[in-house]
C-alpha cells in the first residue's frame, strides 16, 4: 500500500488547492455582488417618486400603523414596509398645506386601532380639515367590538363616514378583563409566590388569587371609566350631543348599517355591490406620498426621534430576548445628547416596564440630558408604566395621550415553583447545594418564609429608590409621589391632573413641546432625524432575505435580486479538511 501513498497525498494536496482557489473566487464574487447590491440599494433610495399634479391621499387603516422606529428609507422602499405611526402623522400634517392633495380617503378595518393610536390619528385628521378645508372620507365594512371603537374614533374626524350595508355598527362600549389563574395553578401543582410594594401593584393577583382584590377592582373601574370618557369626546363632538347622550345611544348597539345612519352615527350606507376598497379619481397611497416628501429645509433645527417598545430587559439579557435592550437604548440617548448638531430629543416609549437595573441604566441617560440642558421630551405611547415611568420621569416635558396607561410606581418580585407539577408527572428532582439560599432562584423549590421576608426587604428598598428618583425628576416631594404611586396605573388624562405628565397628545404635541423649549414659532420646520441605531448592510441583506419568499423574489427591484441570491449562497458552507 505504501507505493500508492505518495500519489494519494499528491492528489489530496491538489484537490485542497483547487478547493481553496474556489473559495477565494467565491469570496471575490461575494464582495463584488455585495458592492453591487449596496449600489443598487443606494440607487433605489435616491430614485425620485413623482406624484400627479392633484390627487386624493389614501390611508389604508385596516391595520394600525406600527408605533416603532422607522426602517431606513432604502429598506422600506425595497420591502414595502408599512409607514410608522409617526410617519403617518407627519404625512397628514404635511398634506394639510400641500396644494396637490385634494382630500384624504381612509379605509378602516378590524385591525385599527387601539385608543391611543386612534386618538392620535383623529387629531391629525382634524388638523388637516381645519387647515386645508378639504374633504376627509372614512369607509368601513363594519365597526365591531373593541377594535371597532378605535376605528370609529378615527372615523369621527371625517366629513363623511360610509358603512357597507353588509356590515353593522357594533360599537357597544369598552371593557377591561383580567384572568385569575390561582385555582388552575393549584390544580397543576404550580406554586406562585410573589411580594410587592404598593396597594395597587396588583399584577401578581393574576396568579395568586381566584378573583380581584378591592384595590384591583377600584383601579380597573377607574381606568375603564377614564378610557371610555376619552373615547366618547370625539364621538360626542361629531354628533353634537353630550357624552351622556352618546352613552345612552351606544347602550342600544349593535345596530344595522341602516339604523346607524338613521341615528346619525354614519352618513352613507354603501350598497352590497359597492367595492369598499375602491377610490374614485386619481389617488396616491400613503407610502408613495411619504417617499416623495421633501426633506426639511436647510438650517432647520435637528430633533432626534428615538423609539423604544416592549419589556425593559436586564442589561445582561441576551439580544434575542426581544423588548428593550437597555444598553442599546442608553447608548442611543447618549449619542444624541453628545451630538451638538442635535438640538432636542423626542423619546417615544411604549412599555409596561421591566427590570429595575435596565430602567435605571436608561433613566440615568435621560437625567444626564437634563443636567447638560439638552431638551428631551418623552412621548408616551399606549403604555409607559412602572420601569417605563422611571425612565420618563426626568424628561424635560412628558406628553401622554389621554388613553395612555402610565404611572404604576411600585415594585414586585416573585417566581413559580414547578416541583409539585414535576412530581405529578413522575419526575423527581434531587439537588446538592451549599449555602442557605443556594436554591433561591430554583424553579423547583419554593421560597421559605425567611426567603420571602428577604425579598420583601429588597423590594422595600427598591420602592424607596423609585419614589426618590421620580420625586427628583418631577420636582415633587417623596410624600407626593407616594400618594399617586402605590403601584397605581393611571390614564394619561388622570396622570396629568396628578402632576405625572405635563401635556396631553401624541407625536405632534411632543414636537410642539420641542419647538417651545427651543424658543421656536409653533409652525417652525424641524429636521426629524432617526436616533435609533441604523442597521448596516449585513442587517439590511438579512432583512430582505427574511421578508422575501421564492414567489416574491420576482417582485423585488432588479438591483436587489442578485443580492438576495447571494444571501442564499451563504447557506452553503465548506468545512475545513486536512489530510495527514
Amino acid at each position: 500500500m505504501s507505493e500508492f501513498a505518495a500519489p494519494l497525498r499528491g492528489l489530496a494536496r491538489l484537490l485542497w488547492r483547487v478547493a481553496r482557489a474556489a473559495v477565494f473566487v467565491v469570496g471575490l464574487a461575494t464582495i463584488a455582488l455585495a458592492g453591487a447590491g449596496a449600489w443598487g440599494l443606494h440607487r433605489l433610495a435616491r430614485q425620485t417618486v413623482r406624484l400627479p399634479a392633484h390627487f386624493v391621499l389614501t390611508l389604508d387603516l385596516q391595520d394600525a400603523p406600527p408605533d416603532v422606529a422607522a426602517s431606513p428609507a432604502l429598506l422600506a422602499r425595497a420591502t414595502g414596509a408599512r409607514p410608522t405611526l409617526e410617519q403617518t402623522i407627519a404625512a397628514i400634517d404635511r398634506a394639510a398645506t400641500d396644494p396637490r392633495v385634494r382630500g384624504i380617503d381612509i379605509l378602516l378595518g378590524g385591525g385599527c386601532c387601539g385608543l391611543t393610536t386612534a386618538e392620535e390619528l383623529h387629531d391629525a385628521l382634524s388638523r388637516f380639515r381645519a387647515v386645508s378645508h378639504r374633504q376627509v372620507v372614512a369607509r368601513a365594512m363594519s365597526f365591531d367590538g373593541a377594535a371597532g371603537l378605535g376605528a370609529y374614533v378615527v372615523a369621527t374626524a371625517a366629513n363623511r363616514i360610509e358603512l357597507s350595508d353588509a356590515g353593522d355598527f357594533g360599537v357597544t362600549g369598552l371593557a377591561l378583563q383580567s384572568p385569575f389563574a390561582a385555582d388552575l395553578l393549584k390544580m397543576a401543582g404550580v406554586e406562585a409566590q410573589f411580594a410587592h410594594i404598593g396597594k395597587y401593584k396588583t399584577y401578581p393577583e393574576l396568579f395568586t388569587r381566584s378573583g380581584p382584590s378591592a384595590a384591583a377592582t377600584e383601579m380597573m373601574n377607574s381606568l375603564a371609566g377614564s378610557l371610555y370618557e376619552s373615547a366618547l369626546v370625539p364621538i360626542a363632538a361629531r354628533l353634537k350631543r353630550s357624552p351622556d347622550q352618546v352613552k345612552a345611544l351606544l347602550d342600544q348597539a349593535p345596530f344595522s348599517a341602516g339604523q346607524a345612519k338613521q341615528d346619525g352615527l354614519v352618513d352613507t350606507v354603501l350598497p352590497l355591490s359597492a367595492q369598499i376598497a375602491h377610490v374614485h379619481g386619481l389617488h396616491v397611497r400613503l407610502a408613495q406620498y411619504i417617499a416623495a416628501m421633501r426633506s426639511a429645509p436647510a438650517g432647520a433645527p435637528k430633533v432626534a426621534l428615538i423609539v423604544a417598545h416592549g419589556d425593559i430587559n436586564a442589561p445582561d439579557a441576551p439580544e434575542r430576548s426581544g423588548g428593550i435592550d437597555p444598553g442599546r437604548l442608553a447608548h442611543e440617548i447618549a449619542v444624541a445628547v453628545a451630538d451638538k448638531s442635535i438640538r432636542a430629543i423626542v423619546l417615544r416609549l411604549d412599555t409596561p416596564g421591566g427590570t429595575v437595573t435596565g430602567s435605571a441604566m436608561v433613566g440615568a441617560e435621560v437625567a444626564h440630558a437634563a443636567s447638560v440642558h439638552k431638551p428631551l421630551i418623552v412621548s408616551m405611547g399606549a403604555l409607559d408604566a412602572s420601569g417605563g415611568y422611571w425612565i420618563s420621569s426626568h424628561g424635560a416635558v412628558l406628553v401622554a395621550d389621554p388613553a395612555t396607561l402610565t404611572g404604576s410606581i411600585g415594585v414586585l418580585g416573585g417566581k413559580f415553583s414547578f416541583g409539585g407539577l414535576l412530581a405529578r408527572l413522575g419526575v423527581n428532582v434531587s439537588a446538592a447545594s451549599r449555602g442557605a439560599n443556594a436554591l433561591f432562584d430554583s424553579a423547583v423549590t419554593p421560597w421559605t418564609p425567611a426567603q420571602l421576608a428577604s425579598l420583601q426587604g429588597q423590594l422595600d428598598l427598591d420602592y424607596q429608590k423609585f419614589i426618590g428618583w421620580v420625586a427628583a425628576g418631577r420636582r415633587m416631594s417623596p410624600a407626593q409621589v407616594n400618594a399617586v404611586g402605590q403601584g397605581r396605573v393611571w390614564t394619561g388624562a388622570q396622570a396629568r391632573s396628578r402632576g405625572l405628565v405635563d401635556r396631553l397628545g401624541g407625536y405632534h404635541a411632543a414636537f410642539m413641546a420641542a419647538r417651545a423649549l427651543l424658543h421656536l414659532p409653533a409652525g417652525a420646520p424641524l429636521d426629524i432625524v432617526p436616533g435609533n441605531a441604523q442597521p448596516g448592510l449585513g442587517v439590511l441583506i438579512a432583512s430582505l432575505a427574511r421578508r422575501a419568499s421564492p414567489l416574491g423574489v420576482a417582485e423585488l427591484p432588479e438591483p436587489l435580486r442578485g443580492l438576495l441570491a447571494l444571501t442564499r449562497l451563504h447557506r452553503l458552507s465548506m468545512i475545513p479538511v486536512e489530510f495527514r
